[in-house]
């Protein structure tokens, strides 16, 4: 699907446009500001990037495979920018990098992603209830406004895994399961993953803030800037949870070794108190002739006392070491 909202020079309200035709004419005439979104496009949409907007082949082709990291070039007249945005499912802690491809001139920002990704659904609804305050500032604040957006969805993401680490920690010592440890490793996956995320974007939007580009004006710098003090933000919050799922994997590890060492105690001592009786009985079984215990009218019962109190000064000689 191909949408576009276009506000024309001195204009009063902005035009949304659905027409190929009318866009691929507006794009042209480099008049006002037009932002182009193409959302879950065809394989034929994608080819457009070229044969209707003559971008560069090898953009163009970033855009029809999975790019990795973010990044930014610039070509000629405009740049390309892709930047992931990210969404944690419910049940558990994986996350869907959302990858979104950024053409961006001063005339006109074009949004290419293969999924509808809810920030820029949100900067659509705005548009269509206000979009001269949107876009009439020009394309360096509107495109840091989409970029903004982008970067404010990771706070939900990161809040989750932060309350995910806390229930990991709790059911830690409460009852530590293999399950558990599964769920330990996919978070620190998650966390790295969303880490060289946030840090690959801090880097891209740095290169924008230390001026390489010519689209940025100086009056939309202070808040490209305030963008790359929020990703700054944001690297260190995963390194944090990185560092605190390490610490939670290494308690896990902690109990489980404890607790397996308290069950071997229990069995130690059980098989120690148990030895001597063996003795005992070994030796009362042995049936020779001449044993005086066999003939005794009391040898039975002396062999169970004999037996009890082995145990009980076993028991008492463990509590006075403390080892029970």
């Amino acid at each position: 699907m191909i949408q576009a909202y276009w506000l024309p020079k001195d204009a009063a309200e902005v035009q949304c446009l659905t027409d190929l035709g009318r866009i691929v004419e507006v794009f042209q005439s480099k008049q006002g500001l037009l932002w182009v979104d193409f959302e879950t496009p065809t394989s034929e949409e994608t080819n457009l990037l070229a044969d209707a907007f003559s971008f560069h082949p090898v953009a163009v082709q970033a855009c029809r495979e999975v790019t990795s990291q973010p990044l930014v070039h610039s070509y000629d007249g405009y740049l390309f920018m892709v930047i992931h945005a990210v969404n944690i499912q419910s049940a558990v802690a994986i996350v869907d990098t959302l990858e979104v491809d950024i053409f961006w001139s001063r005339s006109f920002v074009l949004t290419h992603h293969s999924v509808p990704v809810k920030s820029l659904s949100d900067m659509g609804d705005l548009c269509e209830k206000d979009g001269r305050r949107v876009l009439s500032r020009g394309a360096d604040f509107f495109t840091h406004a989409l970029v903004d957006k982008i970067i404010d969805n990771f706070t939900p993401t990161l809040d989750r895994i932060e309350y995910l680490i806390e229930e990991a920690e709790l059911q830690i010592f409460r009852r530590p399961t293999d399950l558990l440890l599964q769920h330990l490793v996919d978070l620190k996956q998650t966390a790295s993953h969303l880490m060289r995320i946030a840090s690959a974007q801090r880097d891209v939007v740095g290169r924008i803030t230390r001026g390489e580009f010519a689209p940025i004006t100086k009056q939309a710098m202070a808040y490209w800037l305030e963008a790359y003090d929020h990703l700054v933000r944001l690297v260190q919050t995963t390194e944090s949870q990185r560092d605190l799922i390490n610490t939670a994997r290494d308690t896990y590890v902690s109990v489980v070794s404890n607790r397996m060492n308290e069950i071997m105690k229990v069995l130690t001592i059980i098989a120690t108190i148990f030895m001597p009786l063996t003795f005992i009985v070994g030796l009362y079984g042995m049936n020779f002739q001449h044993m005086p215990e066999i003939s005794w009218k009391w040898g039975y019962p002396f062999a169970l006392t004999l037996m009890a109190g082995v145990t009980g000064w076993m028991m008492w000689f463990f509590r006075r070491k403390k080892w029970i």
